[in-house]
């Protein structure tokens, strides 16, 4: 599309892969005028299978798009073999190759996950995007950035963005600049913005195409003694290799061949390409998320060996956990927005963590055998497989404090799960009820109680009440990323249900 010189957006997010759109959404859903500027033109193919897991899947429910994304999977052919793999064993997800994760009888709740390619997760978000005013850039790439230099140790407002399409470069006017833009990021480096980490050990390639001799090649996942060959479900091949030099050229199919040679011993011929890649495990993570009016998400924060597949998943949660409080800013409420690097930085250091000790736990050798087996017999434990599997699907983010405080009222940070509620509005469930992004009090007294100390705040907190449905508190304040923000038992203080929403949801719109 043709870009206006000089247009003035509240945010330009550069990146327009699923974390780029999920942020577009989360923006637009406040009434946030963003630009998506992503450098691939429109319907460019990228084979490459997502697996969303639980707590995404739980916040694409909160925002109405869980049954879009999960017909997509049910239209999709290429994941019934992985399904089919699946059918005979209880286990959910794997660790290191060891496909034990969410067993029956584990103590965490069941893991549940869908697979769709990034093109369609992309596309479906995309949709959304654009349905809520979202300005979608295809062919668009970020190549300048000029920020005002900090004045008395605060960051000058806004940042003038550069960038590049077909019909040549132009200049835009943004309040902030969001990279989400991967591993490369173009952001991250034009904010000066270091990207520290550990060099890679292995060395992976994914193919996808027309192989010779590909029935002599095993299906699934497979070590050996020279690495790993994997059949992915949707029809990849991939192989990953340790202590070999990275080559710096593009992937060439002949580099595939030669390493399915030398993992698998078999000889192939790989024609009819459709998709290359080569990948490291190269473990890096972003000195810092914000720079001025600059901040950072998914890749372009953390990258990662894609063991388990944490990264999407990883990147998806920044968005939404980075929407409300950006959109926010946007309106003069900065306060919140001070808290994401915070919360989002424990998350990915926990997953850069777990993936470094499944790439040890995957290379090949006898003394590593040895570790896999006792690896093998922990995960038959139900804390241990809890555990991880918790790690694994996300399910075990909570944002500081402690599970319980004084009197019995949970405590900030821990994920709000959906249930079933009888409403003033009739039954509904909790999700529903985030379909518009806006925090949501929770009256489950009569009713009386927060509605209205909560009246200055209607324009941008819904308040329910749900009489008689059983609940950990008496009245809950849910953040639009589901998280809890504040609770309190009965009687509840209507001076204290106004602390809490100026402390989460800002000062007054009118008079207390």
């Amino acid at each position: 599309m043709e870009l206006p010189e000089n247009r003035a957006y509240d945010v330009v997010v550069a990146g327009g892969g699923p974390v780029g759109m999920m942020l577009a959404c989360e923006l637009a859903l406040h009434g946030v005028s963003v630009l998506v500027a992503e450098q691939r033109a429109h319907g460019t193919p990228e084979p490459r299978t997502l697996t969303l897991h639980a707590r995404t899947l739980e916040l694409l429910d909160r925002r109405g798009l869980l049954a879009e994304f999960t017909a997509a999977e049910k239209d999709t052919a290429d994941v019934d073999a992985y399904r089919r793999r699946l059918a005979n064993s209880s286990a959910r997800g794997h660790f290191a190759g060891l496909f034990l994760l969410g067993r029956d009888g584990a103590t965490a709740e069941q893991p549940r996950e869908l697979l769709l390619s990034r093109e369609t997760a992309t596309a479906l978000l995309a949709r959304r995007a654009t349905a809520l005013g979202a300005v979608l850039a295809d062919g668009t790439r970020v190549t300048g950035l000029e920020q005002p230099a900090e004045r008395d140790g605060r960051a000058a407002a806004g940042v003038t963005v550069t960038v590049e399409d077909a019909e040549g470069t132009r200049t835009l006017r943004a309040r902030w600049l969001v990279g989400c833009d991967g591993g490369r990021s173009t952001v991250r480096k034009l904010a000066g913005i270091g990207f520290p980490g550990t060099p890679p050990q292995t060395v992976s390639w994914i193919g996808l195409g027309t192989l010779t001799r590909q029935e002599r090649l095993p299906t699934g996942w497979h070590r050996g003694e020279r690495g790993w060959f994997m059949r992915m479900p949707d029809g990849r091949i991939s192989t990953t290799e340790w202590d070999r030099p990275v080559p710096q050229e593009p992937p060439t199919a002949r580099e595939v061949e030669e390493s399915i040679h030398r993992v698998t011993g078999e000889r192939v011929t790989f024609t009819e390409v459709r998709h290359l890649s080569r990948f490291t495990d190269s473990t890096r993570l972003a000195a810092r998320y914000r720079a001025g009016h600059v901040l950072l998400a998914g890749d372009a924060a953390h990258v990662h060996f894609p063991a388990g597949g944490q990264g999407a998943n990883l990147g998806l949660q920044d968005a939404v956990n980075l929407g409300w409080k950006l959109a926010a800013a946007c309106r003069g409420r900065t306060r919140q927005l001070d808290t994401y690097e915070p919360e989002r930085r424990p998350v990915a250091e926990r997953v850069l963590h777990n993936t470094r000790a499944q790439v040890a736990l995957m290379r090949p050798g006898p003394q590593v055998d040895a570790l896999r087996d006792l690896f093998t017999r922990l995960m038959a434990l139900d804390d241990v497989n809890d555990l991880l599997t918790r790690a694994i699907y996300g399910t075990d983010v909570h944002y500081g404090g402690d599970d319980a405080g004084g009197g019995g009222a949970p405590r900030g940070g821990a994920f709000v799960a959906d249930r079933p509620l009888t409403t003033d509005l009739g039954p509904v469930r909790l999700a529903e009820l985030h379909r518009d992004g806006r925090p949501l009090l929770l009256d489950f007294t009569d009713g009386s109680v927060a509605r209205a100390p909560a009246a200055p705040w209607r324009d941008r907190v819904r308040v329910v009440a749900a009489p008689g449905t059983a609940a950990e508190a008496a009245v809950l304040l849910v953040r639009p990323d589901g998280h809890l923000a504040w609770a309190a038992d009965a009687p509840v203080r209507p001076e204290d249900v106004r602390a809490a929403l100026t402390e989460w949801a800002g000062p007054a719109a009118d008079p207390v």
